[in-house]
């Protein structure tokens, strides 16, 4: 099962990152390819990822980055130009997980976190994931 809360995690986070949707007042981003740098600590250890993606759009903001499929839903927002914070609610496999996370730009630099949470069989399970990227070209 915490496989499956990683998992839900990493979507959550994949979605707030790297899909392309515009908000007429999102963090600034320019486009192009980027590659961030993650890591999750959890109770099942420390998992680093690096990945690489092609951002076509300039502005983002948490509402409008979540992916419906992904079983999470913002539930509290604000952004601006250079940063971004939100709150989370998800639900996989009757597992209820709340979270909030933050993000910072410069541009063509991001960095940020967020912390989810879970009980889990009555055990308090805690994430937390960091990442960092940068725009390091134009897209392919």
């Amino acid at each position: 099962m915490l496989k499956s809360l990683y998992k839900t995690l990493v979507v959550a986070f994949s979605c707030l990152i790297f899909v392309s949707s515009v908000s007429a007042e999102g963090m600034k981003v320019e486009p192009g390819l980027w590659e961030t740098k993650s890591q999750v600590t959890s109770p099942g250890g420390t998992h680093e990822n690096i990945s690489q993606d092609c951002i076509k759009e300039s502005e983002y903001s948490p509402e409008n980055m979540m992916d419906e499929n992904s079983g999470c839903e913002v539930t509290d927002s604000s952004s601006d130009a250079k940063s971004m914070q939100w709150t989370l609610y998800c639900e996989n496999q009757g597992v209820a997980m709340t979270g909030n996370g933050h993000a910072n730009s410069t541009g063509t630099s991001i960095v940020g976190s967020m912390d989810m949470n879970a009980n889990f069989n009555g055990q308090e399970v805690t994430m937390n994931t960091k990442w960092e990227g940068n725009r390091i070209g134009d897209c392919k």
